[in-house]
């Protein structure tokens, strides 16, 4: 069974205040006051087409520009993993105050490292991606539902 997620995942205030720019964008609350809004081909369609960032699947010129627009009120990421039958990969960037604040990254631990800049901590969990339940769901359809 494979695991994919496009999501931009931060804080409850800064994605609660953006949710409502579009009528698909489906706000989910995570511990440690972290939220994720999954960017299905609905919300992308809405946020607008053009050209995905290079290695990105779901990062357009108007979704960047949308995350530029929340990274006013806090930190944001966009993060993506595509894993099936143990080959994969992840991939994230973070925005800040209007600019890119971590350059994206394509790693198996880009995500970890997103989330840790965004301040998730680990606690009990066994990672920054376990921290936030972020494998609640094994498709970014299933956190829209």
């Amino acid at each position: 069974m494979g695991y994919y997620v496009q999501a931009l995942v931060g804080t409850v205030e800064a994605l609660t205040e953006h949710a409502s720019d579009f009528q698909h964008a489906r706000l989910v609350l995570l511990p440690q006051r972290m939220a994720l809004i999954p960017l299905t081909d609905e919300l992308c369609l809405e946020v607008g087409k053009g050209s995905e960032a290079d290695g990105f699947e779901k990062l357009s010129v108007p979704v960047l520009q949308w995350a530029l627009r929340i990274s006013f009120i806090a930190p944001v990421a966009h993060i993506e993993a595509e894993f099936f039958g143990g080959a994969g990969g992840q991939s994230a960037i973070v925005w800040s105050r209007g600019s890119e604040a971590m350059p994206p990254i394509h790693s198996q631990d880009a995500i970890n490292q997103a989330l840790r800049f965004l301040g998730v901590q680990i606690g009990n969990a066994q990672d920054e991606f376990d921290a936030p339940g972020l494998g609640r769901y094994r498709n970014t359809r299933n956190w829209a539902l």
